[in-house]
């Protein structure tokens, strides 16, 4: 996700934004830059992330980071990378095969490893813009609604519940990620005209707050949905469970809650001003 992006994951707080150290040249070549020095530098280093899947994800981006910066590639590019491996990965997991599902889960994983990259890329070559900034956010948008149509199609082939039902549920997890989605916007706008700082905020709250953060975020934050849920269907279709369709159940509600009370939040800041 790229680095000035307001958009990029919908947490509820101000994106993670520092300065970069003067770029230094890595002394195994001109272009190339070492897997710890990226890691180090131009990651947030975050021990309680309400994005749990930044952990894993993390781990994998400054690999194709460094594939990006040594080929010269500018952020945007590597968002409309992201943006096109989220759309085929959404296509293959709504393929009725299931050999094609699991090709759709590893783009899918794909798409956020590279939505990581875009932010170490633009951090790394501090190229931002507020293109940048539209791009990002198009890319979201774009995607998001595609993987919630591939999963619900995916829940009705496994005929285990009532289609009505999913197709309700999911008319609401759109609806809440869109809301949230939008007040993240407004947040960013609000903080920059204002003038707090919302990220640091959260860094100084007590660790079992952003514990329980962490934990309402498991369910209310897209990329961790987007990225838990794929492996959940596949429980359910070897095991004959129905983790996906609760943790749809469940994510839709916390998504819902969480966007009442953000809604609420930030009506009260726009009153008092």
């Amino acid at each position: 996700m790229v680095e000035h992006s307001f958009a990029g994951r919908c947490s509820g707080d101000v994106r993670f934004k520092r300065m970069t150290p003067t770029l230094s040249v890595c002394s195994r070549g001109p272009n190339m830059m070492s897997y710890r020095q990226i890691r180090r530098d131009y990651q947030s280093g975050d021990l309680v992330e309400p994005v749990l899947v930044d952990h894993y994800a993390k781990l994998i981006s400054p690999i194709f980071t460094n594939l990006f910066f040594e080929a010269g590639l500018a952020p945007n590019t590597v968002t409309v990378l992201m943006m096109c491996t989220g759309f085929v990965g959404a296509a293959l997991f709504a393929m009725p095969l299931l050999g094609l599902k699991a090709c759709g889960v590893f783009f899918i994983h794909t798409w956020y490893v590279l939505d990581c990259s875009d932010g170490e890329v633009a951090r790394i070559t501090k190229r931002f813009s507020k293109f940048g900034n539209e791009i990002d956010y198009t890319a979201h948008m774009v995607n998001h609604p595609l993987f919630n149509l591939a999963f619900v199609w995916s829940l009705i082939g496994l005929d285990r519940w009532n289609s009505r039902l999913i197709l309700l549920v999911a008319i609401f997890a759109i609806s809440a990620e869109l809301v949230l989605r939008n007040l993240c916007v407004f947040h960013y706008i609000y903080d920059s005209k204002v003038g707090t700082n919302a990220a640091a905020v959260r860094t100084h709250r007590s660790f079992l707050n952003n514990l329980a953060s962490c934990v309402v975020g498991f369910f209310s934050i897209y990329p961790n949905f987007v990225l838990v849920f794929p492996l959940t269907y596949f429980v359910d279709f070897f095991l004959g469970t129905s983790l996906s369709f609760y943790y749809l159940l469940i994510q839709t509600i916390v998504s819902s809650l969480s966007a009442v009370r953000t809604s609420y939040k930030w009506v009260s800041a726009i009153v008092s001003l």
